[in-house]
């Protein structure tokens, strides 16, 4: 089959799959394609200069997977090539990782093979899809919505950490590929699953192109050229993409990155998309995301507050006023915490990193009355609990006689007010109107009597605490994080 082998060389010049030296791992399910795909590269071996194995993934699924192993087993050593398997529990994996059976056997399948590949040195993985894959992708995309990049279908050649995906029988047809098989009178196993038309790809197969060669009897081709053009169009946007999406980033943590809202907000809807998709996969590469997750995304986004979607393998995206957060990150339940506060003296919590230092001290004058005023309205914009990693302290200043009972050092309750220059205001209200966020709110210390909440430190002191002419004695708190 001259003319099969002619097509490989061209295509594998065309996307420049391989070079001479190159050490490829052949990954082989034991299907027709996997095992045509083998012993083309084989042929070409000595032309291209290429070191040859084998590589089966055992997924576990069918009742005969082993048989399927212990074939490809067989193949290996029957051509002399070093040969590499692993089995795993794909659907235990799928549902603690909340994905689907297949989506789970391809992501095991191909962490199998970058592990194999990086631990023996090899520069390629080769992969036995064809153009009916790429048709039947194209279709199946384009039946579920999918977007331009969906529509690009299989690329023929995808970099991975230590190697890269290629795809020599890409512009091979099946039809050309079982033709080789049985002209060289090759042995492959059947998978049954191929012919169960419930599955989407197997109906689109079986019955949608049959139907379509009908308008084109060229149809493979053509929609592998699509395919292509799409792919050329998307991979410029990618580009576009990648630089946007480096302009966005505000902090980037493990497994958590904060975007800037606004920025994100003026991008045009494409871009986006393309944004959001690198945050997720950048956060957690196990996440699949569908289109309709994309739109629910970007409409609710662009909503004002606070909010939070949950997206497929434990992701989150928090909006939180001006930063749109994707995360890993579980939500915390922060529990109650209650410790009484010395005075005078210093009580150390280390169990929420904070440190308290208490002093009373008579009013001589009216100047410390005029400095904690000034004080108190300096204090946000330069000494604010919602800084990262700070260590620097906050001070307020109490009039110690309007002070009812033992100080005590909690977080926040439900009902909770605290009185202010315009008025009693609750809590919640408080932390909205200063765009603390949510997952902060609880972490954050109160100083509070027997009777209501007296400092929310670092954040504001109850106009009806503040020291004033007729103030006998202050108390001056310090406090600073550990």
């Amino acid at each position: 089959m001259k003319k099969m082998l002619d097509q490989v060389r061209k295509t594998i010049a065309r996307y420049a799959m391989l070079q001479d030296g190159d050490r490829v791992l052949v990954a082989v399910s034991g299907g027709v394609d996997s095992v045509v795909l083998l012993y083309v590269l084989r042929a070409l071996k000595r032309e291209l200069k290429l070191s040859l194995a084998v590589a089966h993934f055992d997924h576990g699924i069918r009742p005969d997977s082993a048989q399927d192993a212990e074939f490809v087993k067989k193949l290996a050593h029957s051509l002399k090539l070093k040969f590499y398997t692993e089995r795993a529990d794909v659907p235990a994996y799928a549902k603690a990782q909340k994905i689907s059976l297949e989506v789970a056997a391809r992501q095991l399948r191909y962490q199998f093979l970058e592990k194999t590949a990086q631990a023996h040195k090899f520069t390629k993985i080769a992969l036995g899809h064809t153009l009916n894959d790429q048709a039947e992708t194209l279709l199946m995309r384009l039946l579920r919505g999918s977007g331009l990049e969906g529509l690009s279908g299989i690329p023929p050649v995808r970099p991975a950490e230590h190697c890269q995906y290629i795809r020599p029988l890409i512009a091979c047809t099946r039809e050309q590929i079982e033709a080789f098989a049985k002209s060289h009178k090759l042995r492959w196993r059947e998978d049954p699953t191929n012919y169960d038309t419930t599955i989407l790809r197997n109906k689109i197969r079986h019955t949608l192109i049959p139907i379509l060669r009908e308008y084109n009897p060229n149809l493979l081709h053509a929609l592998g050229r699509t395919a292509r053009l799409l792919g050329q169009a998307a991979q410029h946007l990618e580009h576009e993409a990648d630089q946007v999406f480096s302009e966005l980033i505000c902090e980037r943590k493990a497994h958590e990155l904060v975007l800037d809202l606004n920025k994100f907000l003026r991008l045009s809807e494409y871009l986006q998309a393309l944004v959001l998709r690198h945050a997720v996969f950048t956060v957690n590469a196990l996440c699949e995301l569908e289109a309709d997750h994309i739109e629910a995304i970007m409409e609710w986004a662009s909503r004002r507050g606070e909010g939070e979607l949950r997206l497929p393998a434990g992701v989150r995206v928090l909006r939180r006023h001006d930063h749109l957060i994707v995360t890993t990150h579980p939500t915390t339940v922060q529990r109650r915490f209650e410790y009484l506060l010395t005075v005078p003296g210093e009580t150390v919590l280390s169990e929420i990193g904070w440190r308290f230092a208490t002093a009373l001290t008579p009013q001589a004058s009216p100047g410390p009355y005029a400095f904690v005023r000034q004080r108190r309205t300096k204090m946000k914009p330069t000494r604010s609990v919602r800084e990262r990693g700070g260590a620097a302290g906050v001070r307020a200043f109490i009039d110690a006689d309007k002070i009812c009972g033992s100080l005590v050092v909690r977080n926040r309750r439900p009902g909770d007010r605290i009185s202010l220059k315009a008025g009693t205001k609750k809590l919640q209200d408080f932390f909205v109107d200063r765009k603390i966020p949510r997952e902060a709110r609880d972490t954050i210390p109160l100083i509070c009597d027997e009777n209501t909440v007296i400092w929310i430190v670092g954040e504001a002191v109850n106009e009806s605490y503040c020291v004033t002419p007729q103030t006998q004695q202050i108390l001056e708190i310090k406090a600073e994080r550990i």
